[in-house]
């Protein structure tokens, strides 16, 4: 069975240790007893061992400077050691990203890191709006017609955001009710609400059920949001939107944000079925909602839908300028953004062809993780190569369209990611305090 894991979990658990005593003894900071390293060793206790995996290339691969890593690994120290301050993630992709099952299960491994650690559920959309399936950690009712627009579609022409995807109703009254939970069924609590939306004079206005008792409410007509401060914590969102003048005649929902004051870890994923990065770069409003949900790191998943087609049909070229133009976006909101580039995983074309376009992403990906100083995960050669889709397909971790993953594979998916990520983490504590210890003196030394 395969171990390195464990390994790597008492390893963090050690510099974690070590820096809390030295910061205790030298420095005479509290530290809050309950941030302390998770007991838990693994996020599946240890990983499942297949033959066909290639468990030495599971790791952050740092092709460029590192600085930029080890800032982000410093803010993530605080919150992990001290429980002080606040990290916000932003996963973004396609299908594999909107099923919530791979960024749902890198949520839960990260609030490992520490005992305690929650934080905000952040940026989400209720895609069962848009007719189109729904992650399973957060629920949405409602009443109304609603028409669903995706960024994926080319024929599409829409007012997207953030969400690269939009719910619009005609209905001069609809409901909504919205409630996440975690990985134990546990609901994220909140006291402030932002909804993206169209804020034309011609939409609906959208308000809070009468049962949420709102200190203030501000609509953005520029970026279309509209932000509610509540009065207290609740973990069940009820609004609606209503016609209140005669103007107005439809309402077109971009996505939702929730929030509260807590320190801790934001985890946004942002996915819409069959997406490229030219999906996300149609969104006029993307880079506007960006600056109210701003990133300390950005995982790139998005590539399987660019390749999807004929080696002599994919550029790579435009395909390296086409994520250029998208982190560009990042870096405008946020010069310190940090990028962790996941190539795509072994696929088919049509089932029946072994996609080649890979080896082009990969080089691509490389490349920008090199010039911009990011981190380069190969989950392709992690995977076992070329063909080795269908490796994962037998052991049930693969479905059979030979491009997306079965909920245990996205989830083993999620395991391996974040053991690198936490193998990164941990040998930037070893460089942070191992390399930094006090000197001591031998009293018995003559």
């Amino acid at each position: 069975m395969f171990n390195k894991s464990k390994h790597i979990s008492l390893g963090l658990a050690f510099f974690l240790a070590l820096a809390i005593g030295m910061f205790t003894q030298f420095s005479n900071i509290h530290v809050d007893p309950t941030f302390v390293p998770a007991p838990r060793l693994n996020p599946s206790e240890e990983l499942k061992s297949y033959n066909f995996i290639n468990y030495d290339k599971n790791v952050l691969e740092f092709p460029g400077s590192t600085d930029g890593f080890h800032r982000f690994f410093d803010k993530l120290d605080t919150l992990v050691t001290f429980g002080k301050g606040n990290v916000n993630i932003m996963h973004i992709g396609g299908s594999h990203v909107q099923a919530g099952m791979l960024s749902g299960r890198m949520r839960e491994n990260l609030f490992t890191l520490a005992d305690g650690i929650k934080g905000e559920r952040g940026f989400i959309f209720p895609y069962r709006m848009a007719h189109t399936n729904n992650p399973g950690n957060y629920k949405a009712t409602f009443t109304g017609d609603w028409d669903g627009c995706r960024n994926a579609l080319k024929k599409n022409h829409c007012p997207w955001g953030l969400s690269g995807i939009t719910a619009t109703t005609y209905d001069t009254l609809t409901t909504t009710k919205l409630y996440c939970i975690d990985e134990a069924r546990v609901s994220y609590k909140f006291n402030k609400v932002r909804i993206y939306h169209m804020a034309t004079p011609e939409s609906y206005t959208v308000r809070l059920d009468t049962s949420m008792i709102v200190d203030t409410v501000y609509t953005d007509s520029i970026v279309g949001i509209t932000t509610f401060e509540l009065a207290q914590n609740y973990d069940t969102l009820l609004f609606e939107t209503a016609k209140t003048d005669s103007l107005q005649e439809y309402f077109v929902l971009q996505g939702i944000r929730l929030e509260n004051d807590d320190e801790g870890l934001t985890y946004n994923a942002i996915g819409v079925n069959g997406a490229s990065v030219p999906a996300y770069l149609r969104c006029q409003y993307f880079q506007p909602q960006l600056e109210t949900n701003v990133p300390d790191l950005v995982i790139f998943g998005i590539g399987i839908n660019d390749a999807y087609m004929p080696s002599d049909r994919f550029h790579p070229e435009e395909y390296e300028q086409n994520y250029r133009d998208l982190m560009a976006m990042f870096r405008t909101v946020n010069p310190n953004v940090q990028f962790l580039f996941m190539t795509n995983n072994d696929s088919y074309y049509k089932r029946r062809y072994p996609n080649k376009n890979v080896f082009e992403v990969q080089k691509v990906m490389y490349k920008l993780a090199k010039e911009y100083n990011g981190a380069y995960y190969d989950l392709f050669e992690i995977m076992g190569g070329l063909n080795s889709i269908r490796l994962w397909e037998r052991a049930g971790l693969a479905q059979k369209d030979k491009v997306h993953f079965t909920r245990r594979g996205y989830q083993f998916n999620a395991d391996l990611l974040f053991v690198a990520f936490r193998e990164a983490y941990g040998d930037h504590l070893a460089s942070k305090y191992y390399t930094h210890l006090p000197e001591t003196t031998n009293s018995n030394t003559n």
